[in-house]
This record gives C-alpha cells, sequence and structure tokens, in this order.
C-alpha cells in the first residue's frame, strides 16, 4: 500500500495531465497575451528607474515589438519594479504633506485586443506578502482593474484588497461583493473578465462579468456593467501614519476562448501545489 506522500507523489503528474488537456482542446486553447516576472539580473529599487530593463522580464505576444511600461506614482521607494531582483514591490511612507501611496499601472488597455480575439481575458498574480509596522493592521495592498489608469479599489470596476492581517475584501462594480477569505502567502489571485456565460470579449457593448478567485476560494462572477476599457493597477495603502506596503510576483494577461470550470480548477490546484512545495 502506497504511504500518503508516495500517494500525493503519484497525483502531481495527474493534476498536471488533466490541466495539460484542457489547454490542449482546441476550444479551450489560451494565449498569453503579456506576463512579467519582475526577475532582473540587478536590483531594481529604485522608483525612478521603475520602467528600466523591462525587455528581460516580459514575455507574451504583445510585448513582441518591445516592452509595455508602467505609470508610477509615489516618490523615492514607494514603487519597485524588482526588489532584490525577483518581485514587484510597493510601499507607503508616512509623508509631512499626506501618505505616499505607491501605485503602478501598466500604460496598455487590454480590451481592445480582447475584442480582436473575442475571448475572455485572465489576469493574475501571486501575492508574496503584505507588510505594515508591527501591530498596525490597516496597511493593505489593491490589484484594480479599471476605466481609467490609477484608480484606488474604490474606484475600478473589479479587484480585491489584501490586509497585512490576512483580511480580504473583493470589489465589483465599484462596491464590495462576495465573501472576504483570508489570503495565504503566494496564493495565486485570478479575475477573469467575459461576456455572458463566460464566453467571449466582455467589451463589445453588453455587460462585462468578472469571476474573482483568491487561491482555492472561488468569491463568485458579478454583472459590472457595460465597460470598454481595461487598465490594470497595483496600489499600497496605510494609516498614513506608518510604513506598509506589499509583494507581488508573476503578472500575467491571458486570452482564453472559454474559462471553464475544468481550467480554473486546475489553475486553483496548481496554486495550492506550488503553496505546499514552498
Amino acid at each position: 500500500m502506497l504511504t500518503k506522500k508516495e500517494n500525493m507523489k503519484y497525483k502531481i503528474p495527474t493534476i498536471a495531465a488533466l490541466a495539460a488537456l484542457t489547454i490542449a482542446n482546441p476550444t479551450s486553447a489560451s494565449t498569453l497575451l503579456f506576463a512579467d516576472n519582475f526577475n532582473e539580473s540587478a536590483e531594481n529599487s529604485s522608483a525612478s528607474s521603475f520602467n528600466s530593463n523591462l525587455a528581460s522580464t516580459q514575455s507574451g505576444t504583445i510585448v513582441s515589438g518591445g516592452p509595455i511600461t508602467y505609470t508610477t506614482a509615489g516618490t523615492s521607494f514607494a514603487t519597485q519594479h524588482s526588489n532584490g531582483g525577483t518581485q514587484m514591490t510597493l510601499a507607503t511612507f508616512p509623508d509631512p504633506g499626506g501618505a505616499n501611496f505607491g501605485r503602478v499601472s501598466l500604460n496598455y488597455n487590454f480590451a481592445g485586443i480582447a475584442n480582436s480575439l473575442d475571448q475572455a481575458l485572465v489576469f493574475s498574480f501571486n501575492l508574496s506578502r503584505v507588510f505594515g509596522y508591527t501591530g498596525d493592521t490597516t496597511e493593505w495592498v489593491s490589484f484594480t482593474i479599471g476605466d481609467t489608469q490609477m484608480p484606488f479599489i474604490t474606484e475600478g470596476y473589479a479587484g480585491a484588497l489584501f490586509r497585512a492581517n490576512g483580511g480580504t475584501e473583493t470589489w465589483a462594480g465599484g462596491a464590495a461583493v462576495g465573501g472576504t477569505p483570508s489570503w495565504s502567502a503566494n496564493d495565486l489571485v485570478s479575475i477573469t473578465l467575459s461576456g455572458a456565460g463566460g464566453v467571449g470579449s466582455g467589451f463589445e457593448g453588453g455587460s462585462t462579468f468578472a469571476q474573482i478567485q483568491i487561491g482555492a476560494n472561488n468569491i463568485g462572477t458579478f454583472n459590472v456593467g457595460s465597460r470598454s476599457t481595461a487598465y490594470l493597477t497595483f496600489s499600497a495603502s496605510n494609516n498614513n501614519s506608518h510604513f506598509g506596503g506589499g509583494d507581488f510576483d508573476n503578472l500575467s494577461v491571458t486570452a482564453v476562448p472559454e474559462p471553464s470550470a475544468a481550467l480554473l480548477g486546475g489553475l486553483s490546484a496548481f496554486a495550492l501545489l506550488r503553496r505546499r512545495r514552498a
């Protein structure tokens, strides 16, 4: 009889094989549009050099002609493209003139390519950590998709907020929605934007639907109204008196003909597996 450890050893290839079959199926083939792994050969931890060396970290069909740059907000080291050479860090610092919020937004509207492919979009990343001043649980970071660049979580139309104490808030259509599960280090966070039924582009005049997934938790699918643009923004905030922020990794945007439950389940399984291996 196999031990529990041996049994897990033989289950891992099975999960991988099922996910591979899902992706290989002609009706569910996906296209990587954009990815940034934030892995630079040298640490890039200055806001002034955030857009340096991007070509070495990005991949995907839309970057074939050159890297996609970011708009940044926050002085000094509030935005760091490759802190330690491995991940993006956003931080906040007390500022006598007001809060110094670290924010970054990709200079690309993903709605156009979704329409040209007539496919749904999956935005995903790994949340490595949220850090803050000892004893202060108000620090938070967020991931937001909006009509314009640089919105806070309340101003976008789909997103999630993560607090230093492990709390989570999910937002859709400008309001808090769904469950509030706790998040764990390196959780895979994803937001799928599509037309009705999870099929086709969500930016062709009808309602846009946002499906939010945090680790193994499927928060739900929400009608976020008629949308024609899709910009993504990361931000960090605090209570204006303490230092805080967060680390992000493995940002990707993928076009999928039909984000099936099997594919979403496979992503969740891989997220859990990756966390256990780590």
